[in-house]
């Protein structure tokens, strides 16, 4: 009878030693990553992925000057093409219209010869010449080639198609990258961002380029990486809480592993939350997975006939244009809407026969509400600016789609599993459920100090890890 009752007792520590002996051992091995992600984590607070200064995508951009009769575009005239928005524009000293069609990528069309083509290098060069000025750079632009997959621009939308990348002498290092579509600035950076970034946000991504070009990989990585930090938290919240006394101290341990113990108890549920909600952003086996075909703004703007476009664009043709630096067309409710941009920033909406029309809610449906503050969803964050105001509508097909006031585009989409992630998964790991925890002096006096106990906690991990490790060692030299 004692023989029986000894052998539970005995096997159960023995699942304790390995518990123990597996968390110190994965703790020794991800202690470099934990504290890596805490301390990146820190610097995102202030220095976020660089991106180009908000609201200078038209720098550069000359007054439009139209030939006195446009030429026919044959991309225009292929049957059964049709567009759910375009743009007109100088790039350099050419009119160059970009297309955004239904299905297929984005493409150029010199408006002298109506052919396709992207914008070259020479009419980019003075777009990136004009924006690094704002930066106080006067140094004359260095054409480094087309890059698609540069450390910079490896999440840049339509990165895919290439980027023209110009490099400018000078202590601030200033690289440049300009659409070959449209002629924008589409990203910029310098030596502090740079800088700033390899301590942020590319190893809180795990985002290095060669790991990031090949995405599959990538998200297999994060995923493996992130479920065993999971691991590692589960198990030490585990032995915290097997180890908590219910007279002081509260704990079975000292020194060292008395500090552990006790930052594991305060911030291990919010270290757990991390880095779970960390592991869903890549949505393993399709969990918060949304519907791409279900986003596409196509749902709310519809489209035109190419022909019907053509027709629009020899109207356009013979309107006075001057001081216009920026035409935009979308298609709302079966209409056409045309953004003005003059060279002053100002904006203006036309219809179709180039007339003032504003743009009412009732256009877009019942679900319509015009915004001018931030909601539940659409807010700044810091690698997405939001523009207001905005129209928020709910499409046919369920999706939540906010549509620009001023422009009629669309700005960001929702569907059901990114809205169930807003709040399960983002949330939590941004901690920005609300208004006031989106701003700085809530970054510095309530996210800083919680990463900052997370950061000890697995800080004094390490420690005790190496420590351990540094024994162990000794010990099997001198025997």
């Amino acid at each position: 009878m004692t023989t029986l009752s000894l052998r539970p007792i005995s096997m159960r520590k023995k699942c304790l030693r390995t518990l123990y002996l597996t968390h110190r051992w994965l703790g020794l091995t991800m202690g470099v990553l934990m504290l890596s992600w805490c301390l990146s984590g820190i610097v995102m607070l202030w220095r976020p992925w660089p991106t180009p200064i908000a609201g200078t995508e038209l720098v550069g951009h000359a007054p439009l000057l139209l030939p006195p009769s446009l030429p026919m575009v044959p991309s225009l005239m292929e049957p059964g093409s049709r567009f759910q928005s375009f743009r007109l524009g100088m790039v350099g000293a050419e009119p160059v219209l970009t297309l955004f069609p239904v299905t297929g990528t984005p493409f150029a069309v010199d408006l002298r010869t109506g052919q396709t083509s992207s914008i070259p290098f020479q009419g980019a060069s003075i777009n990136a010449q004009a924006y690094a000025a704002l930066l106080g750079v006067q140094n004359a632009p260095v054409f480094d080639g087309i890059t698609t997959d540069d450390q910079w621009v490896l999440d840049t939308p339509a990165h895919q198609q290439g980027f023209e990348r110009f490099r400018f002498p000078g202590p601030a290092r200033l690289v440049v990258y300009v659409s070959p579509v449209t002629g924008d600035v589409v990203q910029a950076t310098d030596k502090v961002s740079r800088a700033w970034a390899w301590v942020g946000a590319i190893p809180h991504w795990l985002y290095p380029a060669v790991l990031r070009r090949h995405p599959p990989v990538w998200k297999t990585v994060v995923i493996v990486l992130s479920g065993a930090g999971i691991f590692l938290t589960v198990t030490g919240l585990f032995i915290g809480c097997l180890c908590l006394r219910r007279r002081w101290p509260f704990s079975a341990y000292r020194r060292w592993h008395l500090v552990h113990h006790f930052f594991g108890m305060l911030f291990g549920i919010l270290a757990l939350s991390w880095i779970t909600t960390g592991f869903l952003t890549m949505t393993p086996a399709g969990l918060f997975a949304s519907n791409k075909d279900r986003l596409d703004p196509v749902h709310v703007t519809g489209s035109i006939s190419g022909s019907e476009l053509q027709l629009l664009l020899e109207r356009i043709a013979t309107h006075r244009t001057t001081g216009w630096i920026d035409i935009r067309g979308v298609f709302l409710d079966g209409r056409i809407f045309l953004a003005i941009t003059d060279g002053k920033g100002h904006r203006e909406r036309l219809d179709d026969n180039l007339t003032p029309t504003p743009l009412e809610t009732s256009t877009l449906g019942q679900s319509a509400r015009l915004l001018t503050t931030p909601d539940s969803y659409y807010f700044n964050r810091s690698t997405h600016p939001r523009h207001f105001p905005v129209i928020r509508l709910i499409a046919d097909n369920g999706v939540l789609f906010y549509v620009d006031a001023q422009t009629g585009a669309v700005q960001a989409a929702f569907d059901t599993p990114a809205r169930y992630s807003r709040w399960f998964v983002y949330g939590p790991h941004d901690i920005n459920f609300l208004p006031w925890l989106r701003t700085a002096s809530a970054r510095l006096w309530v996210v800083f100090p919680l990463l900052s106990g997370v950061f000890v906690l697995y800080l004094v991990g390490m420690v005790i890890g190496i420590r351990r490790f540094i024994l162990l060692w000794r010990k099997t030299r001198s025997s």
